[in-house]
């Protein structure tokens, strides 16, 4: 867990579960990394950007 929010992965997709196990984040990117400061970096059909605790991706250029 970090920030409360673990990454999980589930046929090949990732996403983010709280400690009780509940989805929070969907698991729809194709790759991401753990939280820190509030954002984790995610990776969907070559774009990067970071996701936010409530689901929000700002996605780079």
């Amino acid at each position: 867990f970090s920030e409360r929010l673990a990454r999980v992965v589930k046929n090949g997709k990732y996403g983010f579960v709280d400690k009780k196990g509940k989805i929070v984040i969907p698991l729809k990117y194709d790759n991401a990394g753990s939280f820190s400061e509030g954002l984790a970096w995610v990776e969907k059909d070559g774009k990067e950007g970071f996701v936010d605790k409530k689901g929000k991706v700002k996605w780079g250029n």
